[in-house]
């Protein structure tokens, strides 16, 4: 089994901009500047022969390299936060990429994604007993966090690995330029 999902790669300038932010919450596990991205979607657990067919239908999508560019800040969770991110700045052409990924993931036999997309680079996870005061706290410090903007012009297939209580590494399965 392969656990999968596709995502934007952070170029290394705005990750060195993300690296400042990833302070300040106590307990919080910070993700790897090498796990930085933008979720397009999350694919999880499939089958050899289900991976391949979601690689071939990804390999179809042709749009054009966009411009992009974070903003703002946020969590997950409610009162009971899980993960603090950045936001990402209104860009139709990244909606317009995710959606795209969510119908070749639908084309390949998977259930739609419940959720409702929020573009986001998740900077930490925190822990279950992390105070709601705090995670406000450190959103609102971040609030006005923008990034240079950067040209999009490739996409990733990644699968992920967990070992132990350290952070999942991930892994470039496959790459898909975005072209004229």
């Amino acid at each position: 089994m392969l656990r999968l999902f596709v995502a934007l790669p952070i170029p290394e300038e705005v990750v060195e901009q993300i690296l400042p932010v990833q302070r300040g919450l106590k307990g919080a596990k910070w993700s790897p500047r090498e796990n930085l991205h933008i979720t397009l979607r999350f694919i999880g657990d499939v089958d050899a022969h289900q991976g391949q067919a979601i690689d071939a239908l990804l390999a179809d999508i042709h749009l054009p390299p966009f411009e992009i560019s974070l903003q703002g800040s946020g969590y997950f969770g409610g009162r009971t936060p899980h993960a603090a991110w950045l936001g990402v700045a209104e860009n139709p052409a990244l909606l317009a990429l995710q959606k795209k990924c969510e119908r070749v993931c639908r084309q390949s036999g998977l259930a739609p994604d419940p959720r409702s997309y929020t573009p986001h680079v998740t900077v930490c996870y925190l822990p279950r007993h992390q105070l709601l005061e705090a995670v406000a706290q450190y959103q609102f410090e971040h609030s006005c966090f923008v990034s240079d903007v950067w040209l999009a012009d490739r996409f990733y297939l990644y699968s992920s690995q967990t070992h132990g209580p350290g952070p999942s590494r991930f892994t470039i399965e496959a790459e898909y330029p975005l072209l004229v």
